[in-house]
């Protein structure tokens, strides 16, 4: 696509399998990828390598900590140059029924998926306005990694249904406040993806992989790379446009399926 060559990006959650994937597209295109995460730093520094060795990099990000994203983010902008997408994609979930939902569980939910995307978003919109622009161009883009339950419940996903539902409205406040500026945000909300925090859930608990199996009307969950490509897209020339909504990519999940 248009528009990503050469250009930076920093993704949080970026040794996922989300994050894998989403880096991989936008190296094929040509950009330079940080891939921030909490990994031990030669894990981390492995698998940047093993994606490209020149125009990839990791650093060590706690996206719950100011300071933590802090230092890499300044990190990052030495490697990257100038930055021009930001991918708020660091998550972690825990199912439980309301009425146990532990006031730790709930903190341990929203600060990652909610405030770390808060804190992220507003240092990745800091030094986007520092980048020049020409005309009404596009001066960077955020994006968030939601999920289709942001707009509908889930049993017994209390604290991460609210934590992408508050996301969801943290990313178009975002573009509403920072559009006259150029910089655009916007969320991929996956479906049922067999990946990550979703995969382990998935194989281990058979109550939860019945409900899934029941839910998504094309009949399978998706893999990490057929989300990977709407990250792409948004922040592409094609997408330059695009802003305070969400990209759904859940193979009909919020249809609810009928038999």
């Amino acid at each position: 696509m248009q528009g990503i060559a050469n250009t930076g990006v920093f993704i949080t959650g970026g040794c996922g399998d989300i994050g894998q994937a989403v880096a991989k597209r936008f190296l094929a295109a040509g950009a330079r990828v940080v891939l921030a995460d909490m990994r031990p730093a030669a894990q981390g520094r492995a698998a940047a390598k093993a994606l490209d060795p020149q125009r990839a990099a990791y650093v060590r990000c706690d996206v719950t900590r100011a300071a933590s994203l802090d230092r890499a983010f300044a990190a990052a902008l030495k490697f990257l140059g100038r930055l021009d997408t930001a991918i708020c994609n660091a998550g972690t979930v825990t199912n439980q029924p309301f009425v146990d939902v532990t006031e730790e569980a709930w903190h341990r939910v929203l600060g990652v998926n909610l405030t770390g995307s808060f804190l992220t978003a507003q240092r990745a919109a800091r030094l986007m306005l520092k980048n020049p622009r020409r005309g009404t161009a596009r001066r960077g883009t955020i994006l968030f990694t939601g999920s289709w339950v942001q707009h509908m419940p889930w049993p017994q996903g209390s604290s991460y249904c609210a934590s992408k539902g508050g996301q969801q409205m943290l990313a178009k406040i975002i573009a509403q406040e920072l559009a006259p500026h150029g910089i655009t945000a916007a969320i991929v909300a996956p479906g049922m993806v067999y990946a990550g925090l979703t995969k382990k859930i998935y194989d281990r608990d058979r109550h939860f992989a019945k409900l899934v199996d029941k839910v998504v009307p094309l009949l399978r969950m998706s893999t990490a790379e057929e989300v990977a490509g709407s990250f792409l897209f948004l922040a592409s020339d094609d997408g330059a446009y695009i802003t305070g909504t969400t990209l759904l990519v859940d193979g009909g999940a919020t249809l609810v399926r009928r038999e």
